[in-house]
This record gives C-alpha cells, structure tokens and sequence, in this order.
C-alpha cells in the first residue's frame, strides 16, 4: 500500500510540474503578445480576442487576424499568436454586423484556399456567409483607396466596397501566404459585445477543429 500511495504519489508530482512547465511558456506567449498590442495602441477589445483565441486555442494553431471594424485596423499573429503587424484596413460603409451588404460581417471564420486560389485576395467562410480581402492597388483604379487609408478619422476608411481592403505592401509582407492556407480571421463586431459573438454564439461542444471540417466538406 505505502509503495502504490508513494507511486501515485510521484505521478502526481509529475503531472503538476509537468502542467507548470506547460503553463509558463503559455503564460509568457500571452504577456508577449499583450505587451506587443499595447504597444501598437490596440483597443481593449482587440487584445481581449487575441488573447482568449491564444489561450483557449480557438485558432487551432493557425495564423489568424483580428480585424478592428470600429477602429478601422488589422492585426496579423503568426500560428504561435506573435503578432506579426498591423495596418489600417478599409472595412464596409455600413456600421451592421450582418450579412446584409454593404456590411462587413462580424464573427469568425475559416480560410478557404480553394476560393482564394480563384480570387484576387483571400477568402474566409462562415457557413453560408464569406468575407474577402485584397490589396489596393496603387494608380487611378485605386481611386481614393489609399487616401482613406490614410486618414486618421476611422470613418473615411468606410468603403462601399464588398471585400476589406488593405495597403499592397502590408499585403504582401504579412498576408499574402494566407491565400494558399488555412487561417482564422477574427471580425470584431460594430454594435454587440466580442463575448456575444465570439463565445456566447458558439454551438454547445463545436470546436474549431469540427469547424475547419465543416468548412472543408461543405465548400460554397
């Protein structure tokens, strides 16, 4: 009995240094990455999702974006959640988080390769709903694309346009490997609260994982 409690005992003793081994690193992930977002000046709500999608794991270890609607920025995390850059990013003239065009809808969804490879940027999809984004292009096609990005007022980068739009160069230095892979993209919503959206509306035992699958055997 005293060689089977002193066993148990010692597994025990495992399993908790073991947890606490796992646990610093995680920990240090998050206090990186709040450190790094504060930094870029980002909204509380943005460094409340990355880091609740870091440290639940709800990006299952893919690359992912948070898209800042009310504020008008991107921000870029790599699989291991470090930011990789930020950028001011042109989302739907409407302030509504549905579906309803010309709206930018809120919530999460999964990158689709097979849709991006016949688009011009990069698709995500959430059941029957899909959100797009590409770059803009420098010259008069542009229009006044990258004026709006260039403002300071988050309400000229309201675009009539259907896909979020952001600078060809950012484009190409932090999201242009995204169209070939799989990714999460992260719409804050305009008018309802991140929990509700990101958390709350959350089928009872769906994952990311069940999620990924869906998306791949049910492709628009």
């Amino acid at each position: 009995m005293f060689q089977t409690g002193l066993i148990a005992a010692l597994i025990g003793f495992g399993l908790y240094f073991d947890h606490e081994a796992a646990s610093a690193p995680a920990a240090q992930t998050l206090a990186a990455l709040r450190l790094e977002l504060a930094r870029e000046q980002a909204a509380p709500e943005v460094q409340q999702v990355a880091a609740w999608a870091v440290d639940s794991l709800d990006h299952a270890g893919l690359p992912f974006i948070v898209i800042d609607k009310a504020r008008a920025r991107l921000f870029a995390f790599d699989p291991q959640g470090r930011l990789q850059g930020s950028a001011p990013v042109l989302p739907a003239a409407s302030r509504k988080d549905g579906t309803a065009a010309p709206a930018t809808p809120a919530g999460r969804f999964v990158a689709d390769p097979r849709l991006s490879a016949h688009s011009d940027g990069i698709v995500w999809v959430r059941a029957d709903t899909v959100l797009s984004l590409r770059s803009v292009a420098s010259g008069a096609a542009a229009r006044r694309s990258p004026q709006r990005l260039a403002s300071d007022n988050a309400q000229d980068k309201r675009s009539a346009e259907g896909s979020l739009q952001v600078a060809a160069d950012f484009y190409r230095d932090y999201l242009s490997e995204l169209r070939w892979q799989e990714s999460v993209a992260y719409v804050l919503p305009d008018g309802l609260p991140w929990q509700q959206v990101f958390g709350l509306a959350r089928l009872p035992g769906e994952t990311l994982f069940t999620f990924v699958q869906s998306a791949r055997r049910n492709p628009l």
